[in-house]
């Protein structure tokens, strides 16, 4: 019975017209299968997937008998399947006057799984592979295509990767409960000290010579960007740091602004720590803070 509607309405219940004898697969009925004057149950010839069921003399125990009616016109009942419960060896009489109702049965539950069965099934058949959408840039996305979940972990790997990667963009409203800054570790060549903000924002250098010339590279061409630096003196031989020779993304020297133009002088003391703070507008000029011989 599968892939059947099943037609099914509040209440029906009429009385056999004729005999309905044992064996036979055609009765009428004294009333068609009606709701207030409205017929309602209907099943047309060659129309297999409208049927209902009725159950014959449904108040007497020994003789009850579901029935399957798959073609009805009027009060003529002309294709029925009996005894579908399989109570009686044999199919019973029943005798006109006897009550037929339609009830809520098994069989109906059954009908409404195979339509769900049916419906998922064709549903699985609908979503074809070309339906998907398998580009792990989404660089050709389409607003018809589902997307692989092989593609989307692909793009969120590639976007910001569980081993760490770089967002852009402004990221608004983020609150930031812990964090550690990368400590990038510099040195001096030719008293050139070269410090590329796309590798941190901290660094650690020690002396081993004069600092004449500090080159930022990647600093951000628009906003606010930052640069903490500790600086180590030499433990044997004091050395300085000039801030008179600063570049920015590759442009011209420039000196470091400072409170009251007051420059800065690296701690002459051997080994002592200064924590040197490096702060970009707009990847301009740099403004320098100093805390110093920290210990």
């Amino acid at each position: 019975m599968a892939n059947r509607e099943t037609k099914i309405v509040n209440f029906y219940e009429s009385t056999l017209a004729s005999l309905l004898a044992s064996a036979s697969t055609s009765t009428s009925v004294t009333a068609a299968p009606t709701t207030d004057g409205t017929t309602v149950i209907n099943a047309s010839s060659g129309d297999s997937s409208t049927h209902y069921y009725l159950v014959v003399d449904p108040d007497n125990s020994s003789n009850r008998e579901v029935i399957l009616v798959t073609q009805s016109t009027g009060t003529t009942l002309s294709a029925v399947t009996r005894d579908l419960e399989g109570r009686h060896a044999t199919d019973p009489d029943h005798q006109a006057g006897t009550t037929v109702r339609l009830a809520v049965l098994a069989e109906h539950f059954v009908d409404m799984n195979d339509r769900l069965d049916t419906g998922l099934a064709s549903l699985a058949t609908a979503i074809q592979t070309s339906d998907l959408q398998d580009d792990d840039t989404f660089a050709s996305a389409a607003a018809d295509k589902v997307a692989s979940s092989e593609s989307i972990k692909a793009y969120a790997d590639t976007k910001l990767p569980l081993a760490g990667g770089t967002m852009t963009g402004a990221i608004v409203g983020a609150e930031l409960t812990d964090y550690v800054e990368t400590d990038v570790s510099l040195s001096s060549s030719s008293g050139v000290v070269a410090i590329d903000l796309a590798n941190g924002n901290t660094g650690s250098l020690t002396l081993t010579e004069n600092v004449t010339d500090i080159d930022f590279t990647n600093v951000p061409a628009n906003g606010v960007s930052t640069f903490t630096l500790k600086i180590t003196q030499d433990a044997v031989s004091a050395y300085t740091v000039a801030i008179n020779a600063i570049t920015v993304n590759g442009s011209g020297d420039v000196t470091a602004k400072t409170a009251g133009a007051g420059g800065y002088t690296m701690t002459a003391t051997l080994g002592a720590e200064d924590l040197v703070f490096f702060m970009f507008f707009d990847a301009s000029t740099p403004y320098l803070t100093a805390q110093q011989e920290m210990s």
